[in-house]
């Protein structure tokens, strides 16, 4: 350059248009560069993970459609963190208390609409089983907004375990039989009459604070059951032959040890008391656990892809192409609001938006009309009707333990929906 600006023949005004030409181009470059470092798909990727490097779980997969149209489906990082096994897009999660959704919520919306159920009219007039307590008379619109004062949960995982740690010989063993068919875990069986002992503590259990919203588990326990009487069907077949394969969801499954080899289904917690291993194939909730690992509170594992194919049923209000698996009224009563003039959020099964929360729940962009779940384990569907938006995001945050608390201190969930948001 040197050379030719001392040359004789140097043309000055070439020279100058050169520069120009240059720096014209560094300006492309440095816009190029902001632009993708802000875009929301490299925010998106830069999130999970971040999160991922700060062991707020280690992988997940993301799945982001809007009117139909997949924005993103991907998977991140590994099953735990000694990075051996990736996390690929047909690979199981433990989806915990989004069951409540995908299966309890889903297969009761369906006896709704079949049996013409009323949401006002109290549960005992179809859980003969609590027609002389208290519980049943709660109303169904009471019980699916969390409204009716039942407990939260109870935590059966201490009572199969004497003081010495010992596994109690009348509720477990170590081999199948008759009389112990259902599995814990490898090697390690339930008592046939324990699904009913637990339905027995549901049902002494008190109440308290009827009318305020409080959490509870419980009755998403006694929906296999009801589903079962009035079908002629297990829970799972019922849900199979009415929902998830017309569906095409062919990867929401209970019990998947028994289905897909471990290496397809991510761990969960390490398990110090009950099962004294990594959780893998059996589900995480140690209560559906005793249940056989078939519950409405908790069981369910699925992919995204399989999760998505009913949450956008939701969204096409019960009917996908030419099935009608759902009648929009139904959705519209069990995804508004139960109790609009209250302090409860909640719809009827379905988690809602609140956004007097700090941070605004689950995201301050979302419509009113949004519904969904999130699940324990770390796993969460949202549905934003008004966006035609749908985000499911999956991931074993308990692993290796459910004191791993990342997700939240992070605000990954609330992140990742108010980027989605903003795709294009």
């Amino acid at each position: 350059m040197l050379k030719r600006l001392f040359s004789p023949y140097f043309n000055v005004n070439m020279f100058i248009y050169t520069l120009r030409k240059m720096w014209f181009a560094a300006l492309i470059l440095v816009a190029s560069s902001a632009y993708t470092q802000h875009s929301p798909w490299i925010k998106l990727d830069s999130l999970i993970e971040g999160a991922i490097s700060q062991k707020a779980f280690p992988g997940a997969q993301l799945l982001i459609a809007k009117g139909g149209e997949l924005k993103l489906h991907k998977a991140y990082g590994y099953h735990t963190y000694d990075s051996v096994q990736k996390v690929e897009l047909d690979h199981l999660y433990d989806l915990a208390s989004m069951t409540k959704v995908l299966a309890a919520t889903l297969a009761f919306m369906k006896a709704y609409e079949d049996l013409d159920l009323d949401v006002n009219s109290k549960i005992n007039t179809e859980f003969k089983s609590l027609r002389w307590r208290k519980k049943g008379r709660s109303s169904f619109k009471e019980i699916l907004s969390h409204q009716a004062g039942w407990l939260p949960y109870i935590a059966h995982q201490f009572k199969v375990v004497t003081k010495d740690g010992d596994y109690r010989a009348k509720t477990l063993q170590p081999q199948y039989s008759k009389n112990y068919p259902y599995k814990l875990y490898d090697s390690l069986y339930i008592h046939k009459n324990y699904p009913k002992k637990i339905f027995r503590r549901i049902y002494r259990t008190a109440i308290e604070n009827q009318g305020t919203y409080r959490y509870s588990g419980l009755w998403f326990f006694l929906v296999p059951d009801f589903i079962e009487r009035n079908y002629g069907q297990t829970f799972e077949d019922f849900l199979k032959s009415r929902f998830y394969e017309p569906l095409g969801a062919d990867r929401l499954t209970f019990t998947p040890y028994a289905h897909y080899p471990r290496t397809q289904i991510v761990p969960t917690e390490i398990d110090t008391l009950m099962r004294r291993s990594l959780v893998q194939g059996y589900v995480h909730d140690e209560a559906a656990a005793l249940m056989g690992g078939v519950s409405g509170n908790a069981g369910l594992f699925g992919n995204a892809a399989s999760v998505f194919k009913v949450a956008e049923m939701w969204r096409l209000n019960g009917r996908v192409g030419e099935s009608q698996y759902l009648k929009n009224s139904t959705l519209e009563t069990f995804t508004a609001k139960a109790y609009p003039n209250s302090a409860n959020r909640r719809g009827l099964g379905f988690d809602k938006p609140d956004k007097t929360l700090d941070p605004p729940y689950p995201s301050s962009l979302v419509s009113g009309s949004t519904f969904g779940h999130t699940g324990f384990t770390g796993t969460m569907v949202w549905v934003d009707p008004e966006a035609e938006l749908v985000v499911v995001f999956l991931t074993n945050r308990v692993y290796p333990s459910r004191e791993q608390r990342g997700l939240y201190s992070l605000g990954i969930r609330e992140k990742l929906i108010d980027i989605a948001l903003l795709l294009e």
